[in-house]
């Protein structure tokens, strides 16, 4: 399963080059932009050397208008925030989270676990 990584909104460019640097740091590669604060962002010289060595996966970032099309192509979906939403259902952990993630299914099935949360 490949693993995608969307930053929505970003408003600080460093942030961009950190997220590309963690990214490579665990191996993966594919990350996208949603309507970044600066068109320019991937090229920003904050961007660039909070990269530190991750600038192949700034060169390969897409930037896209919409999280529709950042989602393109996906099946699985997994999102955190920096703020805190009122949900009507509890958030699940990392652990449930990855633990969910990982039992095989049928594509196309949902799983409702036992708090009534709802996966994809």
């Amino acid at each position: 399963m490949k693993t995608r990584f969307i930053l929505i909104n970003t408003s600080h460019a460093g942030n961009v080059g950190a997220a590309a640097r963690a990214m490579k740091t665990m191996g993966f590669d594919d990350l996208v932009l949603v309507a970044p604060r600066w068109a320019n962002v991937l090229r920003r010289e904050e961007t660039i050397q909070r990269a530190s060595g991750a600038t192949d996966v700034l060169k390969q970032c897409r930037i896209v208008e919409s999280l529709d099309e950042a989602l393109d192509g996906m099946t699985h979906l997994c999102a955190t925030a920096m703020t805190r939403a009122t949900l009507a259902r509890p958030p699940w952990t990392p652990r449930e989270t990855l633990s969910d993630a990982t039992e095989p299914r049928a594509v196309g099935q949902g799983k409702t676990r036992a708090r009534g949360r709802k996966c994809l």
